[in-house]
C-alpha cells in the first residue's frame, strides 16, 4: 500500500504548526508575567494569561487542519495571518521598528500567497481522483 502524497507540504506545515502550538504552551507555561502586545497594547496582569492563550490553541487548530486538509483551515490560516499583520504593524507603530518582528510579517506575507496558491488542496474534492483519471473502454 502506498501513502497518500498528495499535500505532502501543507501536511509538513500542519505539523509545524503542531509543534508551533505546543511551543506557545511552554513558553507562556514558563513566563506567565511576558507582557502580550497585541494591537498596540501591552497586556499585563492576570487577564494577560487569557488573551496569551488564544495563540496555541489558534496554532494547534491551524495545525490538526493542515494535517488532515481540512476545508476551514484554509480560512482559518488565511484568517489568522491578517489578525497577525494587522497586530504587529500596530504594535510597530506604537511600540517602535523591531527587524525580527519585521521579519515575521514578511514571511506571514509569504506564507499567505503560499496557502492562497494551495488553496486547491483545502477543497472538499477527492484529490486522488483528480490525478488518476481513469479511461473507460468506451472512449476508444
Amino acid at each position: 500500500m502506498r501513502a497518500n502524497r498528495v499535500g505532502l507540504d501543507i501536511k509538513i506545515l500542519g505539523g509545524l504548526f503542531l509543534i508551533f502550538g505546543t511551543v506557545d504552551l511552554v513558553v507562556i507555561a514558563l513566563f506567565p508575567s511576558y507582557a502580550f502586545k497585541l494591537f498596540g497594547v501591552a497586556v499585563t496582569g492576570p487577564s494577560s494569561y487569557l488573551v496569551k492563550l488564544h495563540s496555541p490553541a489558534v496554532h494547534l487548530l491551524i495545525g490538526y487542519g493542515f494535517l488532515w486538509l481540512r476545508p476551514w483551515a484554509w480560512g482559518l490560516s488565511l484568517a489568522y495571518a491578517g489578525f497577525g499583520l494587522v497586530s504587529e504593524t500596530m504594535n510597530q507603530l506604537s511600540f517602535g521598528f523591531h527587524p525580527v518582528r519585521s521579519g515575521f510579517m514578511v514571511t506571514t506575507i509569504l506564507f499567505v500567497a503560499y496557502v492562497i496558491w494551495r488553496r486547491a488542496l483545502f477543497t472538499d474534492e477527492d484529490q486522488t481522483a483528480k490525478h488518476h483519471h481513469r479511461v473507460s473502454e468506451e472512449t476508444h
